[in-house]
């Protein structure tokens, strides 16, 4: 009886996808929202509540609708799904994913209240307040991947919570490999099929064009390269 052949499983690529902690809010928008509250309330009591009205109930009234909507939209503005895995860094904002690949990455630091990752052309902020998890995940990720860019400071790591089980693994989406170059030729990826990527930063190559060893992270390529 002959042996069948061993088919060549394909690793899927995969990341972990955090929503953000429901709780959280940035200072301002809280004050903002809070005093938005306040002016409208006080607006309608001297609008409807008092007789004669005062003149200025309607400005109050339009002023504190003003606020206490604008702070309820920055206080959700920031808070948005983070994904974080093999195919680098992305921010879900709907049905629209915006992706930073480990390979373009230039740097990981902390600004402020927000976890920045820089890139060339794109830069994405991430807060820390709403996303513990994602952002203590992106510098474990980064640190094992592309250890250069990481510009956190030891305290700050150690400060960072435990990733252990946190997250929900899904497959890579809403990345774009075509219209890229092959980071050893230079060529335009024309087609998906066609493009190899590196399985540590995401590097992307023709697929008869793969090297030994990646360009950008030095990770071994041969047999270990993964379709998009």
């Amino acid at each position: 009886m002959a042996e069948k052949k061993k088919r060549k499983v394909t690793r899927e690529r995969a990341e972990r996808r955090f929503i953000p902690v429901a709780t959280h809010t940035s200072r301002f928008a809280a004050g903002l929202g809070m005093a938005g509250s306040f002016a409208l309330g006080a607006g309608v009591f001297a609008q409807w509540a008092q007789d004669p009205p005062r003149l200025f109930a309607p400005y109050l009234v339009a002023a504190g609708a003003v606020g206490l909507g604008a702070g309820l939209w920055l206080g959700s503005a920031g808070v948005f799904p983070v994904r974080v895995g093999d195919a680098g860094i992305a921010i879900e904002r709907g049905t629209e994913i915006t992706r930073v690949l480990w390979c373009d990455l230039e740097e990981i630091r902390i600004e402020g209240t927000d976890l920045v990752a820089k890139a060339a052309t794109t830069t994405l902020r991430i807060p820390l307040g709403a996303h513990p998890k994602a952002t203590a995940f992106i510098v474990e990720e980064a640190a094992r991947r592309v250890p250069l860019i990481v510009k956190v400071d030891e305290a700050a790591r150690k400060a960072m919570p435990s990733t252990a089980g946190s997250g929900t693994e899904v497959p890579v989406s809403g990345d774009q490999v075509t219209g890229r170059r092959c980071a050893a030729t230079q060529k335009v990826i024309a087609f998906e099929r066609d493009a190899r990527l590196c399985a540590n930063c995401a590097q992307v190559y023709q697929k008869d064009s793969v090297p030994k060893e990646c360009v950008t992270c030095g990770a071994e390529l041969a047999g270990k390269a993964l379709k998009p």
